[in-house]
């Protein structure tokens, strides 16, 4: 379980610094899974954010810990606009119905036409000399004629249906990494770049694979020395990127204390190397924290060892040696 626990620290240390979102599936000894994001270690214990609250889980219940990235999340729909009010349409070229014409009837001097019958004749004529629209008067009516109301047609739109945000393609894939040791040297083809390794130090996949943006880890087979390299796209400075791993380190070891800071050349360019020391799980360790730049991409590479070996001073020296010699080359 040791070995486990410092592999959770190396994890945490780089994701912090790397801001990358993740899913961390936690799975028990007695077959519970947690699905959270591990923020932190203390007490013995991983602190782990959920969806219902914060947990502290005891490391000796931890059977193994699975951390992959989180999918993207899709961009918010935009809101549908509301669909315009359709515009009148414009008069047709032919009016609708033409007034029609009442003419009047004959005189009261008509042969056979009755007084009473005269006076309703006349009442009907006054009638229909009245304009249709109170409002309006029109030549027809002042005549005499009656004129029908023009017959108007609206034209009338559908809304246009939404239209639904395009789907966010899924992430791509991490390439495989080719790498290989030859004799003292390891090789990140994948990546092109290489440093020393160390007689006694094997590739460690399983670490590599814990840590999204692991390209590389190293180290002995007891895990008291161990060396992990990250790489992520460099979001900020050289100086903003080494603050960032740092303040993550603050958080994972207990009794951290920073020993010392210096600004040097690896590969070629420049590089910010921290020395610091913090307890976990009961032990001392120390750590080698190296930070630098290279086509905008940022790589990391943390080496961390048992400070209260008696070979304290000689795997500083290894892991020094090691992390001095990293170098890229040409593909």
């Amino acid at each position: 379980m040791r070995g486990r626990s410092i592999l959770a620290l190396a994890v945490l240390s780089l994701l912090a610094a790397s801001g990358a979102a993740r899913a961390d599936e936690i799975r028990l000894k007695d077959g519970t899974k947690i699905t959270g994001t591990i923020v932190g270690f203390e007490n013995d214990s991983f602190r782990v954010e959920t969806a219902y609250g914060f947990a502290l889980i005891r490391k000796d219940k931890v059977a193994d810990i699975n951390i992959t990235a989180a999918k993207k999340e899709p961009e918010p729909k935009a809101a549908a606009k509301p669909a315009a009010a359709p515009e009148p349409a414009a008069p047709s070229a032919t009016p609708a119905i033409d007034p029609a014409v009442v003419k009047q009837p004959a005189s009261s001097g008509s042969a056979g036409a009755s007084p009473s019958n005269a006076s309703a004749d006349a009442a009907s004529i006054t009638a229909m000399r009245a304009p249709i629209n109170p409002g309006t008067s029109s030549p027809a009516a002042a005549k005499g004629d009656m004129a029908a109301p023009k017959i108007r047609a609206v034209a009338t739109e559908a809304p246009a249906p939404p239209v639904a945000a395009p789907v966010p393609p899924p992430p791509p894939e991490p390439p495989v990494i080719r790498d290989e040791i030859r004799g003292n040297e390891y090789v990140n083809e994948t990546y092109g770049f290489q440093m020393y390794r160390p007689p006694s130090w094997d590739v460690i996949p399983a670490t590599r694979k814990a840590l999204p943006d692991a390209v590389a880890a190293l180290g002995t087979s007891d895990q008291n020395t161990l060396l992990v390299i990250g790489r992520a796209p460099a979001k900020d400075s050289l100086d903003a990127h080494a603050t960032a791993t740092e303040r993550a380190l603050k958080d994972v070891y207990e009794n951290y204390r920073l020993i010392s800071t210096r600004t040097l050349s690896v590969a070629g360019v420049p590089a910010i190397e921290q020395r610091s020391r913090g307890t976990v799980d009961g032990r001392d360790w120390s750590v080698i924290l190296l930070t630098l730049f290279k086509d905008n991409n940022a790589y990391t590479l943390m080496g961390m060892t048992w400070a209260n070996s008696d070979l304290i001073q000689v795997q500083e020296n290894v892991i020094a040696k090691a992390v001095g010699s990293f170098t890229f080359v040409k593909q």
